[in-house]
């Protein structure tokens, strides 16, 4: 080691106390930038990756519509397979469950609607049980945080995987009464009004299709039970269906039958039957507090199915009604091109978005990074991230600045003796430089390592699972050269006023 640097060296463990405080407040400024950075980049990488690595490499929509209103039927498929370069193309649903308060931190739960060979599943961490599957559409994946928040708000009655899910019971438990809204009298209605309200509910004001809460027709009934299927539950006086005690003595007063709704072989049941298939860590928050479907069961929720509908129409200037059948459609079809290289699949990409946007004149075909740029959302992301990065650097900064600056201010007397006893104002004001970048230098070290910890602890205590479990070395590496060029300015000043003094100004300097 040189003369000079072992002299720095040894005049700062010489003051060990200050040498002490001047690192820990380079080190809390360069945190909290590290801390800060860190947590913007993650937000905003979040959104990206859900896009960027679970969307295949394009996302194919409606001509004429954003994503989540975008309506493409499912015969396009086909069409979309047998394009050049494409290697598949899966349909997917993508929608929300309005709620009246927050479910997890927005005030709606997020749903897809996936096959088995969604880009998706492979981005599934599974926590308990399976994935989505086509041989059992009927089954439901939840994310962790997603499940995390029906075993707290449900209680006894909380889903277990394996066993059959009553959406009733989600919708109705105590636990769900802020997020779902309850009427005043709820705790005087019975379970079966309780019911009749939340199916009610669900259809006209929380988004899902009348076709999800129906219950199976006689067909349906005798096909699963080989029993002869009792008269459907007619209405009472009021419209809405009868109860099960009314239904019981109409059965027995109307058509001489005993009928226990208590049992599931004699009671009819919802045409959804669910049943709780896994649970899954996918690492992006959004999807993590979200529900997956089938695809067969999101088109019914959806009210995207195949169906026969009743339409009022005029025809010579009279209403009529008229059945329309409605195609089973998706809210986007996503397609995973073919290539070895990066190449050879920029170039599919290439071919198979013309094709689309050139030959289907109902359809539009993004690439998935790409559609991220017509999400407003997006860009206020990413406005945030570098508003949180400009405030994190000012923080640090001034930080940085005024601990550099005492420093050196204190050290005012000292550099007026070593110019007493002969020094070179070039060699005090080198040598107090060099003790700055050290200082800074050990600082920055120090807040790059407990800038990591506190976006850890911010992780672990706040349980929030997008923040990265990795150190960001990019923007470590910002915030340690920001430290460095920050602690060099903040030194130089005082430095050079102190050595243009006289020896005898800098020691009288109180």
């Amino acid at each position: 080691m040189i003369p000079a640097m072992k002299f720095v060296v040894l005049n700062l463990f010489r003051r060990k106390l200050r040498t002490l405080f001047s690192v820990l407040g380079v080190g809390i400024g360069v945190s909290i930038m590290v801390a800060l950075f860190t947590i913007s980049d993650d937000l905003v990488g979040q959104v990206q990756q859900a896009f960027e690595t679970q969307r295949g490499d394009i996302v194919v929509l409606q001509a004429t519509a954003e994503e989540l209103e975008s309506d493409v039927p499912l015969h396009y498929g086909e069409q979309l397979s047998a394009a050049p370069g494409v290697r598949v193309a899966t349909p997917m649903i993508a929608a929300i469950l309005r709620t009246d308060a927050d479910f997890d931190d927005r005030p709606a739960i997020l749903y897809y609607g996936i096959t088995g060979n969604n880009p998706i599943i492979r981005h599934m961490e599974m926590l308990q049980g399976r994935p989505i599957s086509d041989d059992d559409p009927n089954g439901v994946v939840f994310g962790w945080r997603a499940w995390e928040i029906l075993q707290e708000k449900m209680g006894a009655k909380a889903p277990v995987v394996g066993k059959p899910l009553a959406l009733m019971d989600v919708v109705t438990s105590d636990g769900f009464k802020d997020v779902f809204g309850k009427p005043d009298n709820w705790d005087q209605m019975t379970e079966y009004a309780k019911k009749i309200w939340a199916l009610q509910r669900l259809v006209k004001e929380l988004g899902v299709h009348p076709d999800a809460i129906k219950e199976e027709s006689p067909a349906e009934y005798e096909a699963r039970t080989s029993r002869k299927a009792p008269p459907p539950r007619p209405n009472n006086f009021l419209g809405l269906p009868m109860d099960d005690d009314q239904y019981v003595k109409w059965l027995k007063n109307a058509h001489g039958l005993d009928y226990d709704p208590a049992d599931p072989v004699y009671a009819y049941q919802m045409k959804m039957s669910l049943t709780v298939r896994g649970v899954c860590r996918t690492g992006i928050m959004l999807q993590d507090a979200a529900v997956f479907f089938h695809l067969k069961i999101a088109q019914i929720i959806k009210g995207k199915h195949e169906r026969t509908e009743v339409q009022r129409v005029k025809v010579d200037g009279k209403l009529v009604d008229r059945e329309v059948v409605r195609q089973p459609s998706a809210t986007n079809f996503l397609i995973e091109v073919q290539g070895d290289n990066d190449e050879a699949r920029t170039a599919a990409v290439k071919g198979v978005i013309e094709h689309v946007n050139t030959r289907i004149d109902e359809l539009r075909a993004v690439r998935s990074e790409d559609i991220l740029q017509r999400h407003k959302e997006i860009e206020f992301f990413e406005k945030f991230g570098l508003v949180i990065s400009l405030i994190a650097a000012i923080a640090g900064a001034i930080g940085i600045l005024n601990t550099m600056s005492v420093t050196v201010y204190e050290r005012t007397r000292e550099i007026g003796l070593l110019l007493a006893v002969g020094w070179s104002r070039l060699r005090v004001l080198s040598n107090v430089m060099q003790e700055g970048l050290l200082l800074s230098l050990l600082g920055g070290s120090f807040g790059v390592l407990f800038g990591y910890l506190e976006v850890q602890a911010a992780r672990t205590w706040f349980a929030i699972d997008g923040l990265s479990g990795e150190l960001n070395l990019e923007r470590s590496a910002h915030a340690l050269g920001l430290a460095l060029g920050i602690g060099s300015l903040a030194t130089l000043y005082p430095a050079l006023r102190a050595s243009l003094m006289t020896p005898i100004e800098a020691l009288r300097h109180e």
